[in-house]
């Protein structure tokens, strides 16, 4: 999955999220919510997709939310394992591109780094998800302008971080 463009920072609008959330009790992270999820480590959520080689991949679907504490934007980076990649957008990009026959337009589209505002009073919600090449500990880095930055490891699919 490495490359040029599969590097370069996604940064998403207003436009391209769900909409104003209320605070749903999930943990935290540098201002944004959904990255810390009981059940991550669950082989059932993890969705099989196949790129144009023939490849596989595994997604899994996380919506995350942005405080308006981390305004005016979050930006979410994996920082390991390198192969680890982030894929969000509005929800009908989301389920264009999950809808597609093959998995190479997930691929393409995802990124090592997204970029999310904070539109609003509330949380701003974000569709999309985090693609493996197969179950792993994902550590990712939140930081924004106003919120200190922070650093958490999360298991997808089977394992343990």
């Amino acid at each position: 999955m490495a490359g040029p463009a599969m590097s370069s920072l996604l940064s998403l609008s207003c436009s391209d999220s769900a909409g104003q959330q209320g605070r749903d009790h999930e943990t935290v992270v540098g201002g944004v919510e959904g990255l810390v999820l009981p059940g991550s480590d669950d082989p059932a959520g993890l969705y099989p997709i196949r790129a144009g080689d023939g490849k596989r991949y595994f997604i899994y679907k996380a919506f995350l939310a942005v405080s308006a504490s981390a305004a005016p934007f979050a930006t979410v980076s994996v920082t390991r394992p390198a192969s680890a990649r982030v894929l969000y957008g509005s929800p009908s990009r989301i389920g264009e591109l999950m809808g597609a026959s093959s998995g190479q337009a997930l691929i393409e589209a995802s990124r090592s780094r997204v970029r999310l505002p904070a539109c609003g009073p509330r949380f701003t919600g974000f569709a999309g998800g985090i693609i493996v090449t197969g179950p792993a500990c994902v550590t990712f880095e939140v930081s924004s302008p106003s919120a200190r930055a922070a650093t958490v490891s999360v298991p997808i699919g089977p394992g343990k971080c």
